[in-house]
């Protein structure tokens, strides 16, 4: 597998973005779903896909949501845990991941995700702050040994991104050269 997207393509997994229970039906031709709920939704959702073999991907939130998803959920993939608006200190950002959640994913086996695909759509200063709070999430996932991955999520052919490219942005996010080959290979 090379890349997630939310279109069907050869060596990639197809996710179904849901946002809610009756979104899910028995036809779906989809690897799994990508959970863009409240808390409350995403439970109902985790509970009834369980034991169905599909891959369970949620949307990152705030620091207590991304805690709760981890440690209680049965998830394979977190995404994007430094979305939304959050606020920042003076020496550290509030990127949604701490070291106490990255721990606890690694042991898990939850992977941290991040949405190329949404970084490449941002301009100006929301795309500089969500810059540096993925170049804080990638050295707090390094130090507590937490895999992380790099995808473009496209929604078409058009924006589907190349291993070669997002290695490269990994890299240029402060990832070492194996850390980022390991990220865009599934």
């Amino acid at each position: 597998m090379k890349d997630i997207n939310l279109f069907r393509t050869k060596d990639s997994i197809f996710l179904k973005k849901t946002k809610s229970k009756s979104e899910i039906s028995k036809e779906d031709d989809c690897d799994g779903y990508l959970i863009e709920a409240s808390e409350n939704e995403a439970r109902k959702i985790v509970a009834s896909l369980e034991g169905k073999g599909k891959i369970v991907a949620v949307v990152g939130g705030d620091n207590v949501f991304n805690r709760r998803a981890v440690e209680t959920l049965k998830v394979d993939y977190l995404v994007s845990p430094e979305r939304g608006l959050k606020k920042d200190g003076l020496k550290q950002r509030d990127s949604g991941l701490n070291h106490v959640v990255a721990k606890e994913a690694a042991k898990r086996g939850v992977v941290v995700v991040v949405d190329f695909g949404e970084v490449s759509r941002l301009v100006g200063k929301a795309k500089a702050l969500r810059l540096e709070r993925l170049i804080q999430n990638i050295k707090i996932c390094r130090k507590a040994k937490c895999p992380i991955k790099i995808v473009s999520f496209a929604k078409n052919g058009k924006g589907v991104v190349d291993e070669k490219g997002l290695s490269s942005f990994g890299v240029s996010l402060g990832m070492s050269s194996e850390q980022s080959r390991d990220a865009v290979r599934f």
